[in-house]
């Protein structure tokens, strides 16, 4: 199996926990076997949405819900319904250079790295993403063991390193650094433009404001090509994304323009 960002997928099933609390979560080792999950391990009852959990923000092959029912095989009846539309503004969408889907943070958010394994990279030639420089995704109340599973398919590392506060970012928007992974959890504030879920807006309050996980890249900043499997997949996400309603201009305008 592909991440929807690349890489070969790397999955744990043993443990439960997951991100409540940015600031308090401890994250175990990073297990990188593959390991389908088997309808033999799945708990007998779904979890209730619950709305203290950050909710997930999908924003790229995981915009299809087909593609969510078949990554969360814990609970996909929670995990893989749609909540809601959502933007982060003054974010940037692109293929970055390892060919899959990336989101570029407002310039006084933005990590630079460098070292052996990347070239140093500022995102200086992302462009702007439409006419209100907005990244529109999917949100997803993700169970705690899919989201495990989530961590295994964006190739995140468990052992990286705590992040220090140093002023710029807060360690509750970005608990812990990237690592050897290919992408790193962020929780931050997105606005959501149109609930799909009845049920999850009363127990969110109809909030417009709501605290999402969004998987970012930092280290692959530069604008790059699709990989070819990764066409396909895009091209189901946005079309099962936009039946739902998502906002075809912008896919077209700063989606579509990458394949």
């Amino acid at each position: 199996m592909i991440s929807q960002n690349g890489s070969p997928e790397k999955v744990t099933l043993t443990a439960t926990e997951t991100t409540q609390d940015p600031k308090s979560v401890p994250l175990p080792p990073h297990d990188t076997a593959v390991h389908p999950a088997k309808p033999g391990l799945q708990p007998k009852e779904d979890p209730q949405p619950n709305p203290s959990t950050p909710l997930y923000f999908a924003y790229g092959s995981n915009l299809s819900p087909t593609q969510m029912r078949s990554r969360c095989a814990f609970h996909p009846s929670l995990s893989a319904k749609p909540v809601a539309f959502a933007r982060l503004d003054s974010w940037r969408w692109f293929i970055c250079n390892r060919g899959y889907a990336n989101v570029l943070p407002p310039e006084e958010l933005r990590i630079v790295h460098g070292g052996e394994r990347e070239a140093v990279a500022d995102g200086s030639d992302v462009p702007q993403s439409g006419e209100e420089d907005t990244v529109y995704g999917i949100l997803y109340e993700m169970a705690r063991d899919d989201e495990r599973l989530l961590d295994g398919y964006e190739g995140v590392d468990r052992e990286s390193k705590r992040a220090w506060e140093d002023g710029k970012i807060p360690v509750s928007v970005r608990p812990r650094e990237q690592g050897d992974g290919e992408y790193n959890k962020w929780y931050l504030e997105a606005k959501v433009t149109e609930w799909l879920d009845e049920e999850q807006k009363r127990l969110r309050g109809g909030e417009k404001g709501q605290v999402v996980l969004v998987y970012v890249d930092e280290k692959s900043l530069s604008v790059g090509s699709s990989k070819k499997e990764y066409v396909f997949r895009m091209d189901r996400a946005i079309r099962e994304a936009q039946e739902l309603g998502f906002p075809k201009k912008w896919a077209d305008e700063v989606m579509r323009k990458f394949f």
